[in-house]
């Protein structure tokens, strides 16, 4: 099941219906992630557990050019799919950053992710052409005035790239329905966990050490650092971390004993009784 998702360039210096190759890899390129993070995102709050492979799918983009000042024209979603549970979402969001490009307002929805690659569509598009059209289905359509976006409101604010890693620390606060819990780190940093995945069994360590493995941006000042798309898991003991066996106790050593069977009997001749003994005398 696929759509079809317009942007029309008005204003480029190309003739109708081309554009300049390195303008529509800008244009192609930051849609396609945009559009592959928008429906991990949906498929990630519907709490879905789709596979990355399926994801892939359902995020597939096709593109053409059509005349009409230039018009790209990208058919998103799986073809060979009857339906798509995540298309209401993904258009909604996306319609959503759409009307915030226009007036340069970062809805609160919009993880670092995502605006990652909105950066990069708006740095495209005013590459591109003085004026851009979008259409979604379902929605009106919207003119942008590229010369007045505003990259800031797509940009972290703490101007460090963020990275994947793992943080060790008390689980502390969850909310099941916003996929958001607070992690304590050993220095008492709160480090806000967003977009948590498999929240319900997150839930469950809630209080007690855990790993968080996921994209961590580092705050500044009185910002907590945050981190999307953790995975939380216990944190191992020092003896497993080591690959150290745990020493049984007495009472289990007892147990194992009883459980045992008794040995056999040995079946020795006289002489080689006499030989044993020989040699203890010895």
């Amino acid at each position: 099941m696929t759509r079809e998702i317009e942007i029309r360039l008005i204003g480029h210096e190309s003739a109708d219906g081309e554009l300049l190759a390195a303008d529509a890899l800008g244009i192609i390129g930051s849609f396609k992630d945009l559009a592959y993070r928008l429906t991990r995102s949906a498929a990630k709050r519907d709490g879905l557990g789709r596979t990355d492979a399926v994801l892939e799918r359902l995020a597939t983009v096709r593109v053409g050019l059509r005349k009409g000042s230039t018009q790209v024209v990208f058919v998103v979603g799986d073809q060979n799919a009857i339906l798509d549970p995540l298309e209401p979402q993904v258009d909604a969001m996306f319609w959503s950053i759409i009307e915030g490009v226009g007036t340069n307002e970062r809805p609160p929805e919009v993880s670092d992710s995502v605006a990652d690659a909105v950066d990069r569509l708006v740095v495209a598009l005013g590459k591109a052409a003085p004026k851009a059209e979008v259409a979604v289905p379902g929605y009106p359509r919207r003119m942008l005035d590229t010369h007045l976006l505003d990259r800031r409101p797509w940009q972290r604010q703490n101007g460090e790239e963020a990275g994947e890693m793992s943080v060790h620390g008390v689980l502390e606060m969850v909310d099941l329905h916003s996929r958001r819990f607070r992690l304590r780190d050993a220095a008492g940093n709160g480090i806000d966990l967003v977009e948590v995945e498999e929240p319900d069994e997150a839930a469950r360590l809630v209080g007690t050490r855990v790993v968080a493995t996921g994209v961590l941006a580092v705050g500044q000042g009185t910002q907590h650092h945050r981190m999307e798309g953790a995975h939380i898991s216990p944190e191992p003991s020092v003896a497993d971390s080591l690959g150290i066996q745990r020493s049984a106790d007495l009472e289990s050593l007892r147990r194992g004993a009883e459980a045992a069977p008794a040995p056999q009997p040995l079946d020795l001749s006289d002489d080689e009784i006499e030989d044993f003994l020989a040699e203890i005398r010895a």
